[in-house]
């Protein structure tokens, strides 16, 4: 059997200077527990940076949800929407951003000469304060802010106007970019996002990321403009002339996860749940269709998302994978690619007829049989796992496989900005559509092929028979190449160019958004009820599913403790949701 060897640098640690930071904070339960006097700033940010990761999470915090509804991962807690979720899935979600970072962040702001001292550290609090409030919207709609986070004062806080929110979050990101601007301060102990080699290039580099950030959330509110009260378009073509927004690899606004595995475990949490002794959840057959049939050859980027530990699945039973003896549900029928003259099979069981990738289907909530072994895993981007050469080898060895989960939360790519620039160039005709939709792919195709320094010479095929000869034909066969990059590319140009309409054109622009987000869900969820493509995702198994997701439940935490609180409906849309109620399933 075939492994692969990765040659792999030393990794700095990267949740604190030392090991004694980290674990001076972690001493502090909450660090807004203790008297301001007892709390040093720089340790207050090193905590706010965490948690907002913990925030983004696509395992553990708003990506989780975000990526199963919209079929990055399989939605298998029950075959009906509103059965999937309870209010206790989002207690977390609620927690984090109210007891943790916006208290915290809140804490940092009353420092004295916060601004000056710790204008750095405030400044990307603030950014961060914004993307915080916008996502609780995305996911809420209204929620407290004005009465929040006052204590004993007010433990019921009123609900605010969503719009509100989003229009406090937007002045966040005004202050925090003026913060920044200054240069003035104490610099941070630690900037887990872009780093300290040089403050000044980090400080634009946030700089960046709020405007690109800004661009997001207008984009988002594009549909609820006249809600907002502000010129939307205008704003819009402000960003877009200045040119100042994230559009290369190195403006990336990602958390960099580590390799060390204990004391502290750095590593990242979908190489912790599959390269142990265990397999968590289950990627989406809808997902792995995509990149595996509907094009009618593979993507380029396959190898680098999936590690596959069974190729071969040709004879399994009901008990260890129950679609496989089942046919397609009949109204499976109508998922069909939605590119022209492309004849494939429909979004089902991809185990059987794509080679082995053994994932679930939207809503199979059919339980867990023993498959631990067998079901396809998170690959080498963005979990830092193995890279897939089809050796089916056992990656359950106690951390030990692929860049040792050395991966990375992509919480804002210059993909997605791409993404974000080619739908408003179709939508409100501000810029070049087509060119900012192929932008958006070479930037992923970049991202994923280069992740890791994963190329021929770092990686080494551990089988003495095979000679160098042999050794290079078998990457070759796995490893993306720039013909097949080109060939992906004008494929997709070729479609775009076909589409009668410019529905058609948006389309293509959110199929392609959708393989290149894999790993942030949240852009994800908040294209599909923006705008409702793809159009071909994944039916539920169940052929009567109840509705969507157009906004989560309120958290339990909140309707059970505050009486200002009030669960409401899942079907209830947020205010720049503006899609006909089931436009979108």
């Amino acid at each position: 059997m075939k492994k692969i060897i990765y040659s792999i640098l030393a990794l700095s640690m990267i949740f604190a200077t030392s090991s004694c930071e980290t674990t001076e904070l972690d001493l502090l339960e909450s660090p807004t527990q203790v008297g301001q006097d007892q709390l040093d700033p720089q340790f207050l940010f090193n905590n706010i940076q965490l948690n907002f990761r913990g925030f983004a999470s696509a395992t553990g915090g708003y990506g989780s949800f975000a990526s199963s509804v919209t079929r990055q991962f399989s939605m298998t807690g029950s075959s009906v929407y509103a059965g999937a979720y309870s209010p206790g899935t989002f207690n977390g979600i609620w927690s984090n951003a109210y007891a943790g970072l916006l208290q915290d962040i809140k804490t940092l702001e009353n420092f004295p000469e916060a601004e000056t001292n710790f204008s750095y550290q405030l400044g990307v609090s603030k950014i961060l304060k914004a993307q915080v409030l916008f996502t609780l919207v995305d996911f809420f709609g209204d929620v407290p802010l004005e009465e929040a986070l006052l204590g004993a004062e007010n433990q019921s806080p009123s609900f605010t106007d969503q719009v509100s929110v989003y229009l406090a979050a937007f002045e966040e990101l005004n202050q925090g970019r003026v913060l920044l601007a200054s240069g003035t301060g104490i610099e941070p102990l630690e900037d887990f996002y872009y780093g300290l080699a040089n403050s000044s290039t980090s400080r634009a580099k946030w700089i960046t990321a709020a405007n690109s950030l800004e661009l997001r959330a207008l984009n988002n509110a594009k549909a609820g403009a006249s809600d907002l009260g502000i010129d939307v378009t205008g704003r819009i073509t402000e960003l877009l002339n200045a040119n100042n927004l994230i559009d290369d690899a190195s403006e990336d606004l990602q958390f960099n996860y580590g390799a060390n595995r204990l004391n502290p475990n750095t590593r990242h949490p979908g190489y912790n749940g599959n390269y142990e002794n265990d397999a968590s959840g289950y990627l989406a057959n809808y997902l792995m269709w995509e990149m595996t049939q509907e094009k009618g050859f593979d993507d380029p980027r396959l190898f680098y998302y999936f590690y596959r530990q069974d190729t071969n699945a040709q004879n399994e039973d009901i008990f260890t994978l129950g679609c496989s003896v089942q046919a397609a549900p009949g109204h499976y029928s109508s998922v069909t690619s939605i590119y022209e003259d492309i004849d494939v099979s429909v979004p089902f069981c991809t185990a059987v007829p794509a080679r082995g990738y053994w994932g679930r289907d939207h809503g199979d909530a059919s339980g867990i049989p023993p498959d631990n072994t067998k079901r396809t895993v998170w690959g080498l981007y963005p979990a830092g796992g193995a890279f897939d050469v089809g050796d089916a080898a056992g990656i359950q060895n106690e951390g030990t496989d692929g860049l040792l989960g050395a991966g990375i939360e992509p919480i804002l790519l210059s993909t997605h900005v791409a993404f974000i620039k080619a739908e408003i160039a179709l939508e409100l005709g501000i810029g070049d559509a087509q060119a900012s939709l192929e932008d958006a792919i070479r930037f992923s195709m970049d991202k994923v092929t280069s992740f890791g320094s994963l190329n021929p010479t770092t990686v080494v095929i551990a089988d003495d028979s095979d000679t160098a000869a042999n050794e290079e034909v078998l990457l070759e066969e796995f490893l993306a190449t720039q013909a097949q990059i080109d060939n992906y590319v004008n494929f997709v140009n070729d479609a775009y160019n076909a589409a009668p309409g410019n529905d058609d054109k948006l389309n293509v622009i959110m199929k392609e958004q959708h393989i290149a987000s894999f790993g942030n869900g949240l852009e994800v969820y908040n294209a599909y009820r923006r705008t409702g493509f793809p159009n071909n995702m994944q039916p539920s198994l169940n052929p009567n599913p109840g509705d969507f997701y157009r906004s989560a439940f309120y958290p339990d935490t909140s309707i059970n403790n505050n009486p200002n609180a009030q669960q409401a409906d899942i079907s209830r849309q947020v205010f720049w949701d503006k899609n006909p109620a089931g436009f979108i399933n």
